[in-house]
C-alpha cells in the first residue's frame, strides 16, 4: 500500500480520473441548468407568475445560466405589460436570479434576485389601489425570495396631487432573521418636474398581523430650498398593514436644518395614525430657531387634535410661540386657536388670539408693542381673506377689521380695511419710523403683490413727539403709485383741521398737502410744517403745498404752493416795533438785536397773509398787521431754505390813520432781523438833501405824540401757552 501511494503512476491516474469526474459532474450541472432554466419553462413560469391579470411578460431570446456561486438565471429585456396592452408598465434592463442549491431538486427558491435598470410606471387609482398591486406576491407565497435588490431603476409615481419621477433608485431587501429583514433603499426624486430631491431609508420589516412591523425606522431627505438646500431626518416605530389601508407610527422625531438662515426645526409626536386616507395625531409639537446677523429667532409650535383627510382638516387647538432678537430689540408674540380647513373652499380659526411684547436690550426697557387681540380668520378657496380683531393694542381699546380680494383678470388684488383705536402713541416708534420711512414707503408700495388698499381709520388720540392730535379720522387709499389720505379731519394745535394729504411713489417720493385749519396755535404749525417760528398767535390757516425729496433740505427747496394765514391775538417775533420806533424818535441808532433776557417780539391784534410759495420761497404783494397802536401793511418774502426774511412795510398810526406812515426796511434772520427806516423810500421825489432832511423831521414830528404814547413790550417774553 505505501508503494502504491509512492507510485507516480498512481497519482497521475487519480488527476486524470478526477479532472474527468469534475468535467462530467460541470457537464452535468450546465445541461441540469440547462433543463431546470429551459427559455420555455422560464416563460411558463413568467406567465403563471401574472395569470388573470392580463398582462404579459417577454424577454430577450439570449438567456445567461452560471452555477457559481449559485445556480443563476440572467435575463435581459425583460418587460411587463400593462393590463390587456402592449404597452410596458414595468420594462427591467438585467434580472439575475440566484436559486439555492436545494432548488435543483426540491422546490424552487430563489436566493439572491437582482434588477438592474429597471423602469416601472405606479399609478394610484380613484378606489386606492395601485397599478401594479396584481404583481406584488402574496403573503405567504410558495416561492420565498431571500434577498432581493434594485439597481440604478427609476420608478414614475402617479398620484391624484401630482407626479413623482424617481430615478437612480436603489434598494436593498435581506434575508429574513430573528427581527425581520433588514433593508436599504435610497433615490432622487422630482416633482411635475421640478429640482430634484435626494433621500435614503433604512430600517427593518417583519410580517405581523396582516402587515409589515417597521421598528427603528430612519429616514433622511435633502431638498432645495431658496438657492440652497434643507436637510431632513426622521425616526420612528411603525407599523403597515397595507390590506387594512393603515401606518401607525410611534415616537416620531424629526429634524429640518436649512443653510438658509441658519434654520433649525425639531419635533416629535407620541403617535400619528394614517388610516384609509386620514391621518390623525394627539399632538405635534416643535421647536425652531433661525437667524442671520440682522437678528435671531427662535421658538415652538404646538398642535393639538390633528385630523388630516385629502378634503378636509381639523386642528383643536394650534400655538405658536416666537421671539425675535436684535442689537437693539427683543420681541416675543403668540399666536393660537383652533383651525379647520376644507380643500378649495376655506381655512378658517373662528377663535385666534395673538399677542405681542417687545423691550429694548441695551437701552431703558421701554416695553412697547405690547398687545392682546381676539378674533376671527377666514380664508376662501379663491386666496380671498377676512380678519377681524380687537383687543388691546400699547393697553389702549383698539380693533382691526380687514378683507382681501385676490386678483381676477384684470381686476388687481383689494385691501379694505377698518381700524378703531382709542388711543395711539407713536412716540416710542418714532426714531425707528424716521430711520426706515423713506425706504419701506418704496418698497411697501413697489411691491408687485401690493394690494389697492382702500382703509378707513378712526383714532381718538394720536401722540407724536411735541404732538397731540385728538380725534383723527381719514380713509387711505394707496396702490403702486401712490398713497393718499382724503377726508382727514383732526384735532391739531388746539383747533381743527381738514382736507387731504397724499404721496407719490416716485423717486425721490412727492408730497401734497392740503389742509384748511381752524383756531389752531399757528407758531406750532408752522414750525412743524415749514420750519418757521417767527409769528405766534391763534387762527385760521388754508394750505396747499408741494414738495419732493428724502430729507428735510430737498423738500424746504422744492416747495411749492400756497399760504394763507388770518391769526388774531399773537405777536410778530424777532422784531420791536415799539423799541425801533422809541429809538428813531430819540435819534437813537437802532440794529433790533437782542440784549440778554429779552425776547424781540410786536404784539398785534390780527394778521393776515397771502403767500405764494416756490422754490422754498414764500413772496407776498400784500400783508397786513393790526394791533392797538399800529397799522403795518407791507410786501416781501421769506426765504425757508436759508430762514431769512427781507420786507418793505409801512407802519401807520392806528389813531390817525391819516398820517404819513413810516416806512420801514426788514432783513436778515428770521429770529432776529435787521430794522431800518427805509430813508429812500420815505425821501422819494425830493431833489436836495435840504428838502429830504425836513421831509423827515416832519414825519417824526406828525408822529410825535402817537411815538410817546406807545407801549413797551420789547421786555416782554412770550408765555409757553401763547404759541
Amino acid at each position: 500500500m505505501i508503494r502504491l501511494l509512492q507510485s507516480g503512476k498512481f497519482w497521475l491516474r487519480c488527476a486524470v480520473y478526477g479532472t474527468l469526474a469534475a468535467a462530467a459532474a460541470a457537464l452535468g450541472l450546465y445541461f441540469l441548468l440547462h433543463h431546470l432554466l429551459d427559455g420555455r419553462r422560464i416563460q411558463a413560469w413568467a406567465d403563471e407568475a401574472v395569470r388573470g391579470t392580463g398582462r404579459t411578460v417577454r424577454f430577450d431570446a439570449h438567456i445567461g445560466r452560471s452555477w457559481l456561486p449559485r445556480p443563476t438565471l440572467t435575463l435581459r429585456g425583460v418587460a411587463v405589460s400593462k393590463p390587456n396592452s402592449r404597452a410596458d408598465a414595468v420594462h427591467i434592463g438585467e434580472m439575475r436570479i440566484g436559486l439555492s442549491w436545494r432548488s435543483l431538486w426540491n422546490g424552487m427558491e430563489v436566493e439572491k434576485w437582482v434588477l438592474r435598470n429597471a423602469d416601472a410606471e405606479l399609478t394610484r387609482r380613484a378606489d386606492g389601489n395601485w397599478s401594479l398591486q396584481d404583481l406584488w406576491p402574496p403573503r405567504g407565497s410558495s416561492r420565498p425570495i431571500n434577498r432581493l435588490i434594485v439597481e440604478n431603476s427609476r420608478i414614475n409615481l402617479h398620484l391624484p396631487e401630482g407626479s413623482y419621477r424617481t430615478e437612480g433608485f436603489n434598494a436593498n431587501i435581506g434575508q429574513s432573521g430573528e427581527q425581520g429583514r433588514a433593508f436599504k433603499i435610497s433615490g432622487l426624486t422630482r416633482r411635475n418636474g421640478g429640482l430634484p430631491s435626494a433621500w435614503k431609508g433604512s430600517g427593518t420589516a417583519a410580517p405581523s398581523d396582516g402587515g409589515w412591523q417597521l421598528p427603528a425606522l430612519h429616514f433622511e431627505a435633502e431638498l432645495p430650498f431658496r438657492q440652497g438646500t434643507v436637510r431632513l431626518a426622521a425616526d420612528a416605530d411603525a407599523v403597515w398593514q397595507p390590506q387594512k389601508h393603515t401606518l401607525q407610527a410611534e415616537n416620531i422625531s424629526l429634524r429640518a436644518d436649512s443653510d438658509y438662515r441658519q434654520f433649525h426645526l425639531s419635533g416629535r409626536s407620541p403617535l400619528i395614525l394614517w388610516e384609509n386616507n386620514r391621518l390623525s395625531a394627539a399632538e405635534i409639537s416643535s421647536v425652531f430657531t433661525a437667524g442671520n446677523d440682522g437678528g435671531h429667532w427662535d421658538g415652538s409650535f404646538t398642535l393639538a387634535r390633528v385630523s388630516l383627510s385629502p378634503h378636509v382638516a381639523a386642528v383643536g387647538e394650534f400655538n405658536l410661540n416666537g421671539s425675535h432678537k436684535n442689537a437693539l430689540r427683543q420681541t416675543t408674540f403668540s399666536l393660537s386657536g383652533p383651525l379647520a380647513w376644507q380643500k378649495n373652499t376655506l381655512l378658517e380659526s373662528g377663535r385666534l388670539v395673538l399677542s405681542s411684547h417687545q423691550e429694548n436690550i441695551k437701552a431703558a426697557p421701554h416695553p412697547r408693542l405690547i398687545s392682546r387681540m381676539e378674533g376671527r380668520f377666514a380664508m376662501s378657496g379663491n386666496h380671498n381673506w377676512q380678519l377681524d380683531l380687537k383687543g388691546l393694542f400699547d393697553h389702549q381699546n383698539a380693533a382691526l377689521s380687514a378683507r382681501y380680494a385676490a386678483a381676477a383678470g384684470k381686476e388687481p388684488a383689494k385691501l379694505t380695511a377698518e381700524l378703531d383705536a382709542g388711543k395711539i402713541s407713536l412716540t416710542p416708534y418714532w426714531n425707528d419710523l424716521q430711520a426706515k420711512s423713506s425706504a419701506s414707503f418704496s418698497t411697501l408700495l413697489g411691491h408687485p403683490l401690493m394690494p389697492r388698499v382702500e382703509a378707513a381709520v378712526r383714532v381718538g388720540g394720536l401722540t407724536l413727539p411735541g404732538l397731540q392730535i385728538d380725534d383723527l379720522q381719514t380713509l387711505i387709499r394707496a396702490d403702486n403709485h401712490r398713497i393718499t389720505l382724503t377726508n382727514f379731519s383732526a384735532g391739531l394745535y388746539g383747533g381743527r383741521t381738514e382736507g387731504g394729504i397724499s404721496i407719490a411713489n416716485t423717486n425721490p417720493p412727492v408730497y401734497h398737502l392740503q389742509q384748511n385749519a381752524q383756531g389752531v396755535h399757528i407758531r406750532p404749525l408752522l414750525q412743524d410744517l415749514l420750519g418757521y417760528h417767527g409769528v405766534s398767535g391763534n387762527g385760521n390757516a388754508v394750505i396747499d403745498l408741494t414738495a419732493e425729496g428724502s430729507d428735510h433740505a430737498s423738500l424746504t427747496r422744492t416747495l411749492k404752493g400756497s399760504l394763507q394765514l388770518n391769526i388774531s391775538n399773537g405777536a410778530w417775533l424777532g422784531i420791536d416795533m415799539v423799541g425801533f420806533l422809541s429809538k428813531l424818535r430819540n435819534n437813537i441808532p437802532s440794529d433790533n438785536k437782542i440784549s440778554s433776557g429779552q425776547i424781540m417780539q410786536t404784539p398785534f391784534r390780527s394778521f393776515l397773509l397771502n403767500s405764494e410759495i416756490s422754490a422754498g420761497i414764500g413772496r407776498h404783494e400784500y400783508a397786513e398787521l393790526k394791533s392797538e397802536a399800529f397799522h403795518i401793511t407791507g410786501s416781501g418774502q421769506t426765504d425757508l431754505n436759508t430762514q431769512t426774511v427781507s420786507e418793505n412795510v409801512l407802519i401807520r398810526n392806528s389813531a390817525n390813520p391819516e398820517a404819513k406812515p413810516i416806512p420801514i426796511k426788514i432783513s436778515g434772520p428770521v429770529s432776529n432781523p435787521s430794522v431800518t427806516l427805509d430813508y429812500n423810500r420815505l425821501t422819494s421825489g425830493l431833489a436836495t438833501p435840504e428838502e429830504k432832511q425836513r421831509a423827515l423831521a416832519e414825519t417824526l414830528r406828525e408822529q410825535w405824540q402817537w411815538l410817546n404814547t406807545l407801549p413797551k413790550t420789547s421786555a416782554e417774553p412770550i408765555s409757553a401757552n401763547k404759541r
